[in-house]
């Protein structure tokens, strides 16, 4: 009994030391969210260097072998200029064989002309032959054989100069469609010069002498590297307080010189996963992110795809 008596004091006791402790305690005052970034001055990004523009592929666009590679690794590259010879095969004798076709169908078509040219000349003979004939015959000083022997020619020569004019149209379009196949041809020719798309810094480039290539097979890229851009994530706790045209201060990763300077462009309307930004995996899936990009005052130097630290000046 007396040992329950001594039990039921200690509860007692202990449970009044615990009231006084926490009657002596205030509570504390906590800031909202909105009041924490009220106080905020800076948002810090992590942003990629891209181009401002999208990879021009090196690619054929018919299977061929490799002749020669006019440019290397690192080489600036104007649009048009021509980068690698493919093997054209026969196709050169192939354009003379057409050649030589169109040649003919040409010169048949010039002799064609000349003929109506001159069956033309016999025609209006015969008509002026014909219409003597047919007035003598008014007089009697012709007879009615002569006559109509000569409206048989006069007829017969008019369906020889539409048979001819027939056969002028019928070489026309011989002539063209001889003409059609060799630029299909010379169209198929260029096909084996690859040409710079755009203008801009070779990279990646695979292509080699006697290596055998296809329209799916890519050669190389050409970047342009004289605007590059920042792709830049913001955590989604800011997302709503980036802006268009604030002010954004750039540091290559872990180096604190040679900074530049540059402003938002571009902000997406949603939120993403964090992307390859980041280093681990936790660290793409804790949080959301809203994408900006942003334009660089000045190149500085900074290299395409080179990760950089972003402040963004939010007063």
């Amino acid at each position: 009994m007396n040992k329950i008596t001594n039990r039921i004091a200690i509860t007692i006791a202990i449970v009044m030391m615990t009231m006084a402790c926490t009657s002596d305690k205030k509570p504390k005052t906590s800031h909202t969210n909105k009041q924490i970034l009220q106080d905020i001055t800076e948002i810090k990004a992590i942003g990629k260097i891209i181009p401002s523009e999208d990879w021009a592929i090196i690619a054929s666009t018919t299977a061929a072998i490799i002749k020669q590679v006019l440019i290397k690794e690192g080489d600036t590259v104007q649009a048009g200029e021509l980068l690698v010879l493919l093997d054209k095969g026969n196709i050169t004798l192939d354009i003379e064989q057409e050649q030589t076709k169109l040649n003919a169908a040409v010169t048949e078509n010039r002799t064609t002309v000349e003929d109506i040219e001159k069956a033309n000349l016999n025609l209006k003979e015969l008509q002026a032959k014909y219409e003597t004939s047919k007035r003598l015959f008014a007089q009697n000083a012709e007879s009615k054989e002569v006559m109509e022997t000569d409206l048989t020619s006069w007829r017969q020569q008019e369906l020889t100069l539409k048979g001819l004019q027939e056969k002028r149209r019928a070489q026309q379009i011989k002539e063209h469609e001889q003409y059609l196949q060799i630029q299909k041809i010379q169209n198929q020719e260029n096909d084996f010069n690859i040409k710079a798309r755009k203008s801009g810094i070779i990279m990646d480039l695979t292509a080699k002498v006697g290596q055998s290539v296809g329209n799916a097979n890519e050669l190389g890229k050409i970047v342009n590297v004289s605007n590059p851009i920042i792709e830049a994530e913001v955590d989604e706790l800011f997302a709503q307080d980036v802006k268009i045209g604030q002010s954004v201060s750039i540091l290559p990763v872990g180096r604190k010189d040679n900074p530049t300077t540059g402003q938002i462009f571009y902000i997406s309307p949603i939120l993403s996963n964090k992307s390859i930004l980041y280093e681990t995996a936790n660290e793409g899936e804790d949080r959301r992110v809203r994408k900006i990009k942003i334009q660089v005052n000045n190149n500085n130097q900074l290299p395409i795809n080179a990760k950089v630290d972003c402040t963004i000046k939010m007063k």
